[in-house]
């Protein structure tokens, strides 16, 4: 296999399991739908709660469905990419048109390596954001409804 070929195939593995692991914020968005839900439902039900607390828990439920449309789109696009770089594809002309399309004015990476470790790494960070929103809210309605 000639080396381009290499490349092309583990950039692809690479985007695939950044793919799939982005995926997981399709769990933290339902669990953060519930949360809101329940946390209004028993509030709406007549449930003393705490005011701050629950006006803190739609925010964070706000910023939570932010980073997960971030992540839904990002997941969709390594999907994407590591479809056609497994059907030998360029990565060079798939990141290239990526980037102006989005108007993406970042410094080209030394490599496609490194360019592809830096968008999964900007990623992983996306994720890292609605897991910390989600948690926050789900420990922000805990105290809310039982203060």
């Amino acid at each position: 296999m000639p080396a381009d070929t290499d490349q092309t195939t583990r950039l692809a593995a690479d985007a695939a399991v950044t793919a799939g692991m982005l995926d997981t914020g399709r769990v933290i968005l339902r669990v953060s739908g519930a949360t809101l839900l329940m946390t209004l439902v028993v509030w709406l039900m007549g449930h003393p709660v705490h005011r701050a607390a629950l006006v803190a828990v739609v925010a964070l439920a706000a910023a939570q469905l932010y980073f997960a449309e971030r992540v839904r789109f990002d997941a969709d696009i390594f999907r994407l990419w590591a479809s056609r770089w497994h059907h030998d594809a360029d990565p060079a002309a798939d990141l290239a048109a990526f980037d102006a399309r989005v108007g993406r004015q970042a410094p080209r990476a030394a490599s496609l390596d490194a360019d592809l470790a830096d968008r999964r790494q900007g990623a992983r960070r996306l994720l890292r954001w609605q897991a910390i929103c989600g948690g926050l809210q789900l420990a922000l309605s805990a105290l809310a409804l039982w203060t």
